[in-house]
């Protein structure tokens, strides 16, 4: 418990700091002045373009879901929904341990294997933002070292992982063989073999190449139509970029979102966009207004979102919260092991 405290302390202390470097050198006269001057039907637009990505979200989820469960379009919408919702409200990245525990739960089907599919998307992610990094970096001068040298370490992090994923996926037998090896007690040792079936299960769609294609195209339109709910959140607070550089912010905030911040990764977010928009020459009041505005309507966005959902599945948030308090009572008693 007291580990998990400390992590939860430090990064409040994180994103308190990240959130002071943002602010030190701001003009708020002129940041309240573009916040009362907002466009409010831009800001409409923006939200619903924002929330068509996580339809499209959502689609690909049943597409990554499908080698587990066979499911109805947008079944499985708002389990995935109510992981974003906890992750903004939750510490650590609880919120996608909900999300499988909720899926599993109301989807009759392996918790481990949905959690697969939730590593699996979030590497997809990672692979389209480390992609999309280096292309657009080819045209963008002036990029920060420290910058660049993040996403080297992230492609070969993620790189490495998803090659091991992959081979996981394609050879059950090679990796029980190898855990035989560690010699652990019987009981552990039959615990951890269930636990990596069910994982592995999760992890089939990588040997389907229709579903893998579909996946792929999917997870670069979840993008580019953020980019686009971005470059329009923008517009309506009097910043106007390309949708091309909106992508590139994205991609630098999306790689940020690992810092360990407070729930919601409030400073991570607003630091990282504003050294990228800094790149293209925004001023830094108009980028710190921007980027805390636009963070701050997703977050309501995806509130609104959560909110629905629990209506809709006759979910409270206090169950949220306890699948949350249980995953975590299982970190206590793994670790304490």
């Amino acid at each position: 418990m007291k580990k998990h405290i400390f992590k939860i302390i430090l990064g409040c202390l994180i994103s308190l700091l990240l959130i002071y470097l943002c602010i030190r050198n701001i003009d708020f006269k002129q940041s309240v002045s573009l916040l009362k001057n907002a466009n409010i039907s831009l800001i409409v637009t923006g939200v619903i373009i924002y929330i068509c990505s996580y339809l499209v979200r959502g689609f690909r989820w049943d597409y990554i879901l499908a080698p587990l469960k066979k499911m109805k379009m947008f079944q499985s919408f708002f389990y995935l929904v109510f992981g974003f919702f906890m992750n903004n409200i939750l510490p650590l990245r609880l919120g996608e341990f909900v999300r499988a525990i909720v899926a599993g739960k109301k989807l009759e089907i392996s918790r481990s294997g949905v959690f697969a599919t939730i590593v699996v998307e979030r590497l997809m992610d990672i692979v389209i933002f480390i992609i999309s990094f280096f292309v657009i970096a080819m045209f963008v001068p002036n990029i920060p070292n420290w910058l660049q040298k993040s996403f080297i370490a992230c492609t070969v992090i993620f790189g490495l992982m998803f090659v091991v994923l992959f081979f996981m996926s394609k050879d059950e037998d090679k990796f029980l063989k190898l855990l035989s090896k560690f010699h652990l007690p019987s009981k552990i040792n039959e615990i951890i073999k269930s636990l990596f079936l069910k994982f592995a299960s999760g992890l089939k769609f990588f040997q389907n190449k229709k579903l893998f294609f579909i996946v792929l195209i999917t997870s670069i339109v979840v993008w580019i139509i953020e980019a686009y709910a971005y470059k329009t959140l923008f517009a309506a607070f009097g910043l106007n970029v390309t949708a091309v550089q909106c992508l590139f912010v994205i991609v630098t905030t999306g790689v940020a979102t690992m810092i360990p911040t407070a729930p919601g990764f409030i400073g991570a977010i607003e630091s990282v966009g504003m050294v990228t928009l800094g790149i293209f020459g925004v001023e830094e009041t108009m980028a710190f207004t921007a980027m805390a505005a636009t963070h701050f309507i997703e977050m309501m966005a995806v509130y609104a979102l959560g909110i629905t959902g629990m209506i809709k599945e006759r979910i409270s948030f206090s169950d949220l919260f306890s699948f949350a308090l249980k995953q975590h009572s299982e970190q206590e008693e793994q670790n304490g092991k």
